[in-house]
Order: C-alpha cells, then sequence, then structure tokens
C-alpha cells in the first residue's frame, strides 16, 4: 500500500514525496536519525501526470489556460527508494499537443536514482471569444454581444480570438449562433456604407466642388466603387466611398 506522505503528495500535486512517519507517543528526540521509509511505496501514474501538467502550464504561460495530460506509459505503479524523491521533466525541444514522450528525472535524497520514460497525451483549453448572442450576416459586432467560453484545442496554433479588441467594430461574415467559439474566417471589416444608405454625391475637377444627396445601390468598404442615384433626378452614378456617408464622382 502506498504511504501516508505519498498519498498526501499525490493530493497536493506535489512532486515532492516525504519518507517520514507521522510522529508517535514514542516518538525519538528531534535530533534522533529520521525513520526510513515503510517498505513497499510506490510511485503512481497520476504524479507524473502532474508533474508534467505542472512543467507544461510553465513552459506555456499565457498561451493555454490549463493542461491535460492522461498517462499512456508506464501503466502500473513503479517501487520506490527509502528517502525523499523529488521528480524533474526533463527539457526535449519538442512542443506540441497530441502523444509526446517525456523523460521525468527522479532523485532520491538529492541522489540520482532514475529517468522515467513516459509516453502521455496532452491536450489543452484556451478561454476564447464567444458570441453572447445570435447575430446576422453583416451586422456589427459591439462588446455586449461577446462573451467567453473555455475550449479544448489539440493544437498550440489554433484558430481561435482570445482577444475580444480583435472582434469589437468588425461584422458577422456569417449567421453566428450564441456561444459560438470565434474565428477569423467568421469576421469581416463593417460596410463604410450600405445599400440603401442616404449619402452625400460630391464631384470635384480642380478648385472646383458639388455636392448633392443621393441613395447607395449597393455596400461598399472606403475605397471601393459603387452605384449611387441622385436623389433629385434619379441618375445613376459610379462613385468612390471616401468616409462614412461620403461618395465622390470625378468629372
Amino acid at each position: 500500500m502506498p504511504s501516508l506522505a505519498l498519498l498526501l503528495a499525490g493530493l497536493l500535486g506535489t512532486s515532492l514525496l516525504t519518507a517520514a512517519h507521522p510522529p508517535s507517543a514514542h516518538a525519538r528526540p528531534s535530533d534522533a536519525p529520521a525513520a526510513r521509509p515503510a517498505p513497499g511505496r510506490e510511485l503512481h501514474p497520476d504524479l507524473l501526470k502532474k508533474t508534467i501538467e505542472k512543467y507544461l502550464e510553465g513552459e506555456w504561460g499565457q498561451r493555454v489556460t490549463a493542461v491535460q495530460v492522461t498517462v499512456l506509459e508506464p501503466s502500473e505503479p513503479k517501487r520506490l527508494p527509502a528517502g525523499v524523491i523529488e521528480l524533474r521533466v526533463l527539457p526535449s525541444g519538442d512542443e506540441g499537443l497530441g502523444r509526446r514522450l517525456f523523460r521525468v528525472a527522479a532523485t532520491a535524497d538529492g541522489k540520482p536514482w532514475t529517468v522515467i520514460e513516459t509516453l502521455v497525451d496532452v491536450s489543452a483549453t484556451v478561454d476564447v471569444v464567444a458570441t453572447a448572442r445570435s447575430l446576422k450576416t453583416d451586422e456589427l459586432i459591439e462588446a455586449a454581444d461577446l462573451t467567453t467560453a473555455r475550449t479544448r484545442v489539440y493544437d498550440l496554433k489554433h484558430p481561435y480570438i482570445t482577444d475580444a479588441a480583435e472582434v469589437i467594430g468588425k461584422s458577422a461574415a456569417r449567421p453566428l449562433q450564441p456561444d459560438t467559439p470565434l474565428r477569423s474566417a467568421f469576421l469581416k471589416k463593417p460596410f463604410m456604407v450600405k445599400k440603401g444608405d442616404r449619402v452625400m454625391i460630391e464631384a470635384r475637377r480642380g478648385g472646383l466642388s458639388i455636392q448633392t444627396s443621393g441613395v447607395t445601390k449597393s455596400s461598399g468598404h472606403v475605397g471601393e466603387s459603387i452605384m449611387v442615384a441622385n436623389a433629385d433626378s434619379g441618375r445613376e452614378l459610379r462613385a468612390k466611398i471616401v468616409a462614412p456617408g461620403l461618395v465622390q464622382v470625378e468629372f
């Protein structure tokens, strides 16, 4: 059976295992040698899992919210020597999610004991920007339209947006349901003018400028040319969008 110290270490998620027994009514004086560990102590895969998770969370910092590790090998507990056991993941140069092999160095009372080859499956969760309500195509997105969703990913180069500032002020490129994790492909720049908007039509030549009101026949962004109809004559002209509510015609 595992010692009480080992069980407590597993519960606390630490990689440090102590071998000392709890004090009893017949405990030795404080300067007496420490009691040796009870025979049969074991290192369970769950402690390897927690050691690797802690290592990866330190490596990846703010890139992920949490790391999940499933130990595939070793599948059976490993017998421990006497003394204080400390575990440390050795850097491998490999990075990423999915199936990976880690080398976990173990020391006993500060002296090298063994290196444990540990095969694991690694996944992670990230807090991503999601929709708080349904959005229609071309609808402008505001801060109140957004929420946060925790999503499991299997690649550190995931496509999800994690910063709401990248979304606010853009429009939906397609209909979006509530709680949809957002990707760049779901967004687009909002139209500067939309079909049916009333705009000012400005015609310039040299220092001469003539203005009249009109109605747009299609939607567009700044720099694009669209058809507009003169509100008085109904004549349609091709004009370039230069600002919100303003298009220009050259003659």
